[in-house]
């Protein structure tokens, strides 16, 4: 744990809260990213990681999503946002910048639109509409990269429903403070 650490925040938090927040950040950005990453190459790749460790039998560091109290981990929520119908997520491509892409696993055509910000200026990068085909993915556009660190929020909404999703952009290592600002404006509700 303090090696996935220092490889994502530069650091391993000596304070304990900080360090249970930070631990539980890198478990929640690894499986929201390999969610995206299957989902997004839709068709090429077609399997996902198999839910082996649900819940914690007792009470240690792992990589259950619900600890051992029943407690929801903060990649239960990240999963949840990743895992609806339909999805919009950042891939980086390294030929055009950052590819926004919806993704559609019902049997019925989504349109919808979408808006990415910055999560310090709050200012829009990237608003667009969009329409899915049934069980389908589209590459709605690109947003250039910057080369800086920063976290897109992705406002998106089909059907009249509002989602939200983020993308953390930029080479780690990032600093936990950053993180935990950037956090506060993805507005993750905990049951």
């Amino acid at each position: 744990m303090v090696k996935q650490l220092k490889s994502l925040f530069g650091e391993c938090p000596e304070n304990f809260d900080k360090f249970i927040f930070a631990s539980q950040a890198i478990q929640a950005e690894v499986i929201k990213y390999f969610i995206e990453l299957w989902r997004m190459d839709k068709f090429r790749k077609t399997g996902i990681i198999i839910w082996w460790n649900l819940r914690n039998g007792w009470p240690i560091i792992s990589d259950a999503i619900v600890d051992y109290y029943n407690s929801k981990k903060l990649s239960y929520y990240y999963i949840r946002r990743v895992q609806t119908n339909s999805c919009v997520m950042i891939e980086d491509n390294k030929e055009k910048g950052n590819s926004v892409i919806a993704v559609n696993d019902t049997r019925m055509e989504k349109a919808g639109s979408v808006i990415v910000s910055d999560g310090d200026s709050g200012n829009t990068i990237f608003p667009s509409s969009f329409k899915i085909p049934e069980n389908g993915k589209i590459v709605v556009g690109y947003i250039p990269e910057n080369g800086k660190q920063r976290m897109l929020i992705i406002e998106y909404r089909i059907e009249n429903k509002k989602y939200k999703n983020h993308n953390l952009s930029g080479k780690a290592p990032f600093k936990l403070e950053d993180y935990v600002r950037w956090y506060k404006k993805i507005g993750i509700k905990k049951d």
